[in-house]
């Protein structure tokens, strides 16, 4: 076979494979009686809509540089825990409480957006499957089996699965995610929708990941082609298109024996129908006049918007978006790296709400950031090694803004808030306090909102509920 032909294969394998919005895998019958068993409550008659978009900063953002104290006496103190990684006060960007909290310097709009009460701060929010003290941290360090803790708390790749499924982690098998559990309850909301309430703009993930739903993944510049049997001189199967398409055409509406061979062609016609479909939605879009700045999180920020544009046509009433964006792991040259970071977050974000006010959606989207962990709020020489509790953003018209939701923590070491004598801060938050707010706004009850969020009945006395109130 030539290079050109290996090359023509292995783009058409990439399509059949990588862009599948099926599922792929048929689910366990303990899977299915389990969704069914929350499917209690009837999605079908919501008539507004709303949509949730996820950007997750991989790595473990430094929330602690990323929201600072800005009262003198706060920031001198703040200033002597973390030493050589302080912010200049000069340059932070105080809001609108008395002036005793700030941004970082890189994020002015973020601050602007805040102080118009559009965008809010969650406090020390973090992975716990239940209400934790230190007290209670330091016997379950020294065995005690009755105190439940996340394990592997300082791991990335653990730390990751555990914040978007919020269940323990199982050996063999990957649990679903709660935005993946969200959008198996919420299709119904969508109709007859050839789409899933989920679409990626960052490949496979945990969190999309439902019993009965995968995400539609896709790209920052749309989808590509699918159809590569297509007439006429595409480049791929010339001259024998026609043939070659009526051919395969005919080989997938066989009927077939073997379950994974009919998974297989179903996968494929559903993914051909899925992309077909918003092709042609994307390509009678209206203009995104909101000016995005060039970098990967705001092209992939500006697509999501592109969509939730053309949700009518699509059938969407409901509509989960996850972006995942790296780099946030700063071991070393943290203040050069991390306010880059913070630039690109902030200018992406700030265009993203101003597009969702174009579109006269505002009050319809809310966008929110999580994170695999904080940061210790020691240095270690040049940067910070992996923390717990963090600051998280939330962003949108329906957001509470304009405050700090939650309890700001002593993150000097060996304080009460502090796990041990490192600053790694014991989280006063739960995911599922943080997801339930988010899913509650999504219109879930609270009967699904207890199947989706399994640690969410521990939290039920908790001085902030069920509700952390985020969402106005």
């Amino acid at each position: 076979m030539t290079n050109k032909m290996n090359q023509q294969r292995r783009h058409f394998l990439k399509q059949t494979g990588l862009l599948l919005g099926g599922s792929g895998l048929l689910a366990t019958q303990s899977q299915l009686q389990f969704i069914n068993s929350a499917l209690a409550a009837d999605y079908s008659g919501l008539s507004d809509y709303k949509s949730l978009v996820c950007v997750f900063l991989a790595g473990g953002n430094d929330g602690f540089n990323m929201f600072i104290p800005h009262e003198s006496g706060a920031y001198q103190n703040y200033a002597d825990i973390r030493q050589g990684l302080a912010i200049p006060h000069a340059g932070l960007h105080a809001v609108n409480n008395s002036n005793q909290h700030a941004f970082h310097p890189s994020m002015a709009d973020t601050a602007q957006l805040y102080n118009q009460n559009k965008l809010a701060l969650i406090s020390n929010v973090g992975a716990l499957y239940q209400p934790l003290t230190q007290a209670q941290y330091q016997d379950f360090e020294d065995g005690d089996t009755s105190i439940k803790v996340p394990l592997d708390l300082f791991s990335h790749n653990h730390q990751q699965e555990i914040w978007q499924t919020v269940r323990p982690l199982q050996v063999g098998n990957t649990p679903p995610g709660w935005g993946g559990l969200m959008a198996d309850l919420l299709a119904s909301a969508n109709g007859a929708s050839q789409l899933p309430p989920t679409l990626s703009l960052s490949g496979n993930n945990l969190w999309q990941s439902g019993l009965n739903s995968q995400p539609f993944k896709m790209e920052a510049g749309g989808v590509s082609d699918f159809d590569y049997f297509a007439d006429g001189n595409d480049g791929h199967w010339h001259p024998w298109a026609g043939d070659r398409k009526n051919t395969w055409n005919a080989i997938l509406e066989l009927s077939r024996q073997n379950v994974l061979k009919q998974q297989s062609a179903g996968d494929f016609l559903s993914a051909r129908s899925r992309i077909n479909a918003i092709q042609g939605a994307l390509a009678a879009a209206p203009a995104i006049n909101t000016i995005f700045p060039d970098n990967s999180l705001a092209n992939r920020l500006k697509m999501i918007a592109k969509i939730i544009s053309i949700r009518e046509s699509l059938g969407l009433k409901r509509q989960i978006f996850f972006v995942r964006y790296g780099g946030w792991d700063t071991h070393g040259n943290q203040l050069e790296d991390h306010a880059t970071q913070l630039g690109i977050l902030n200018g992406a974000l700030n265009a993203f709400y101003r597009a969702t006010v174009d579109l006269g959606l505002e009050d319809s989207v809310t966008a929110f950031t999580a994170s695999d962990f904080g940061r210790t709020s020691t240095s270690n020489g040049n940067g910070t090694d992996h923390g717990w509790g963090n600051h998280n953003l939330v962003l949108g018209g329906a957001v509470a803004g304009g405050q700090i939701h939650g309890t700001l923590p002593d993150i000097a070491p060996g304080s009460n808030d502090d796990s041990d004598d490192a600053g790694r801060i014991i989280p006063t938050l739960s995911v599922d306090q943080y997801g339930a707010t988010l899913a509650k706004w999504m219109g879930m009850t609270e009967s699904d909102l207890d199947v989706i969020f399994p640690n969410l009945n521990a939290f039920n006395s908790h001085p902030f509920g069920r509700d952390i109130g985020f969402m106005a």
